[in-house]
């Protein structure tokens, strides 16, 4: 039931330690185990395991929090909603409940939005929810009004009163606001305007700070389609950090660095969006003492991520001045020699990998990479493992794949997804050494695929300039075949 919910990897009986699976129970589990997985029509067998009333898929779930919605909303017993909520079990699902008693509040009218606020405080008071799934259930709000307003106009001025409460109540961003204003004249079919970029970027910061979801940056900013005005956007992110405190700033340079990475955000519009940044460098001086220092420490980071070409240092003086331009490019400098915590992180991984590749002891590697405490890093870690092994034999690759599965215990789906990106995004580079790395890094698509470690449709996600280049098309064709191919999983 745990594979089939996620919480333990589809391989979790080939990394338990032999001694323990040798056993003539151990032995017993295992083939139980593999018979419940590998039956037809396992998932519905193992969500039933524990008899028939215990499944509880997604659409049953959705179907008792809009019970529990709509109850509270007629009977208007907090505590007994609260309670509910509670009885769920299933925290990881808080969204669906924000969303779901806002849509219905902006429904029904202003004594059911005011129900709505009072529920979603108590929800927090009490911990029944915790802050990242209330800004979650938001997201979803604000990126499902063009529909709703199609069935209630006043949608728009609704979900914005509401935005305003929680925000006056400290349990959302105050850009929520600006980010339903924009969202709802996106759907009129308003022209793009660079306050409406600046809004939705202060939009996506503040929640990237919370939720720390590249993905769903991403995909805000792909619906906005700021086109020319990306840079703008990039700008705007930037300037935001430099009120914030050092980890917070370093977040949100990540932030655009993985944007970059995933497409939504050209290299040359993020470049174009530090360029702006540096000319803005006097007026910031004003608010932020530091903002010389502050900007050599984006440009070293991005130079560090490769988001910007090696060649903008050298203009930075004709856009700052000389005398700041020289004084950024010393920092700079100072910067990359420190070295960065992406370098030192680096070369840690690097180390615990040769040592793994050495002496294969998976639970030993996945120990030592979780005790580097920096899960923001979890895509370098990936993509240092797909390089290092295009270099090593196939046992050895079997190997890496299994420490890849075994690390989804350390690291969330998106450094995944980054990291495969991030190895695809340098094939070309990486051909001169690995002439068969098209294979190689196919074979590793579709055996994380098999492991769950990557989503089925991981190669329709891939930015279509990486898929659409020579060898992009051909490591889709290649994953496409082994996913395909009849006993592909065993394969």
């Amino acid at each position: 039931r745990a594979i089939a919910d996620d919480v333990l990897p589809s391989v979790f009986i080939s990394l338990v330690p032999r001694r323990i699976m040798e056993s003539t129970r151990g032995r017993e589990v295992a083939s139980l185990v593999k018979g419940l997985v590998d039956q037809h029509g396992s998932t519905a067998r193992i969500m039933n395991v524990w008899g028939v009333g215990s499944r509880r898929s997604v659409e049953e779930l959705k179907e008792s929090v809009s019970t529990l919605v709509e109850e509270y909303y007629v009977e208007g017993e907090l505590e007994e909603a609260v309670r509910c909520v509670r009885e769920l079990g299933m925290p990881h699902f808080g969204h669906e409940v924000v969303k779901r008693a806002v849509y219905r509040a902006i429904e029904k009218g202003e004594k059911e939005m005011r129900m709505a606020l009072s529920l979603l405080k108590e929800l927090q008071k009490t911990q029944v929810m915790d802050h990242v799934q209330l800004t979650k259930g938001m997201m979803r709000a604000v990126a499902g009004l063009p529909d709703l307003s199609l069935d209630v106009p006043a949608a728009p001025e609704r979900l914005k009163n509401l935005a305003d409460w929680l925000a006056f109540e400290d349990l959302v961003s105050p850009s929520f606001e600006q980010a339903v204003q924009r969202k709802a004249q996106q759907g009129r079919g308003a022209p793009l305007t660079v306050e409406a970029v600046h809004m939705h970027a202060v939009f996506v910061a503040e929640e990237y700070l919370v939720c720390e979801s590249g993905r769903d940056a991403a995909q805000s900013i792909e619906e906005l389609g700021a086109g020319d005005l990306t840079p703008e956007l990039v700008c705007k992110i930037l300037t935001v950090s430099m009120d914030k405190p050092a980890r917070e700033r370093d977040m949100l340079c990540a932030l655009v660095s993985s944007l970059v990475q995933r497409g939504a955000v050209e290299s040359s519009q993020a470049e174009a969006g530090v360029d702006l940044l540096l000319k803005q460098l006097d007026d910031l001086l004003i608010d932020v003492p530091k903002a010389v220092e502050y900007m050599a420490a984006i440009i070293a980071h991005f130079l560090e991520d490769q988001a910007i070409p090696e060649s903008f240092l050298a203009s930075a003086p004709l856009v700052a001045g000389a005398e700041r331009g020289a004084k950024i490019q010393e920092l700079v400098g100072s910067h990359l020699k420190l070295p960065l915590p992406i370098t030192a992180f680096k070369r840690k991984v690097r180390a615990v990998l040769d040592d793994f590749f050495a002496n294969p002891e998976c639970r030993e590697a996945e120990d030592q990479l979780a005790a580097l405490k920096d899960a923001r890093f979890g895509h370098e870690v990936v993509k240092r493992i797909l390089v290092l092994s295009l270099e090593k034999k196939n046992a050895e690759r079997e190997m890496a794949s299994v420490l890849l599965s075994a690390l989804t215990r350390v690291y969330g789906s998106e450094q995944f997804f980054e990291g495969f990106i991030r190895a695809l995004r340098g094939i070309d580079d990486l051909a001169l050494d690995t002439p068969t790395v098209c294979p190689v890094l196919a074979n590793f698509i579709a055996r994380a695929i098999a492991d769950d470690v990557l989503p089925s449709v991981f190669i329709s996600l891939v930015p279509r300039r990486i898929m659409e280049s020579t060898r992009g098309r051909e490591v889709a064709s290649l994953v496409k075949g082994l996913v395909d191919q009849h006993g592909s999983t065993a394969r």
